[in-house]
């Protein structure tokens, strides 16, 4: 392998790195061309590039959430340059920038059958927090049952949504497609201002809760936490596909834990996609990365 370079992304690596990502799963494409001004312009984590003599092969990006959270996701090699340990050494690359940042929790996905991300990920400290399975259906109109939350009621939601068994099953996180984040007062209260949130009530006391975070720019409207009464579950998940049409979606998608929920979402008419559970791993002890030098395992 000739020189393999680590560095910043730039404005003028956008046309190589569409090129080799255009086609990352067949005729669905990646995404990587819709967020890529978005990471760019991020200057809260790092867009990673992975440059060998003198052209990009090889792409990651770290997330900042917030409160020393960070998510990692985006990690691609250009196919003619898989097997050469590019992405062992952009893995490397991201252990060094870590260790500068000193975050508290490190997260990425990936799906069941993706056994080289699974194998790098516990070659390099992560363990697996969280197994979802994923659900889909095509939007389709209809009444939306409840009522989207409104700002006063964010702490009787929140307090809803700490105890459920759902979060409990999902190690506290709230999923956006194929990323997960940890439920936090300021995430809720940003779904909220987004009409992204949905109660039902019984007896003027909360039944259900769901969220169903919505990107634009996505064809999919995802939901990404659903709990409550039986009746209630049965009632938001019908609502996935109608407000996916609401937001102009070609589809909505759903990410649940553990087969309870899976049994609810088929019994409400959603279809399991079995090729896309997903895994979420995290890194085992955070702070063993201050102890990392660049280029060096630990």
């Amino acid at each position: 392998m000739g020189q393999l370079k680590l560095r910043d992304a730039q404005a003028s690596d956008k046309r190589a790195v569409c090129r080799f990502t255009r086609r990352t799963w067949g005729e669905h494409g990646d995404f990587i061309a819709s967020v890529w001004n978005d990471w760019l312009a991020d200057r809260s984590g790092r867009f990673i590039v992975a440059e060998l003599d003198g052209a990009p092969v090889g792409i990651a990006k770290i997330n900042y959430f917030g409160d020393g959270e960070y998510w990692l996701e985006g990690l691609r090699v250009a196919p003619e340059h898989r097997g050469k340990g590019i992405a062992r050494a952009i893995n490397q690359e991201i252990r060094a920038s870590l260790a500068r940042m000193r975050p508290r929790a490190v997260r990425y996905c990936t799906g069941y059958r993706n056994l080289a991300s699974r194998h790098i990920g516990s070659v390099f400290g992560f363990k697996v927090g969280a197994r979802f399975r994923h659900f889909w259906m095509k939007s389709r109109k209809g009444p939306i049952q409840g009522e989207f939350a409104r700002k006063r009621d964010t702490d009787e939601i929140l307090a809803f949504m700490k105890r459920s068994r759902f979060l409990r099953l999902s190690s506290g996180l709230v999923a956006e497609g194929w990323i997960f984040r940890e439920l936090t007062r300021s995430l809720l209260e940003a779904y909220i201002r987004k009409r992204s949130v949905v109660v039902l009530r019984r007896g003027g006391k909360l039944a259900g809760v769901a969220v169903y975070p919505y990107d634009p720019s996505d064809k999919d409207l995802n939901m990404g936490f659903i709990d409550g009464e039986p009746a209630a579950i049965k009632a938001l998940a019908a609502n996935c596909p109608r407000i996916g049409a609401m937001r102009g979606t070609e589809y909505c998608s759903m990410s649940v834990p553990t087969r309870h929920f899976a049994r609810l979402m088929a019994a409400a008419g959603f279809k399991r996609e079995s090729s896309m559970g997903q895994l979420v791993f995290e890194l085992a002890d955070p702070r063993s990365l201050t102890a990392s030098r660049r280029g060096r395992l630990r």
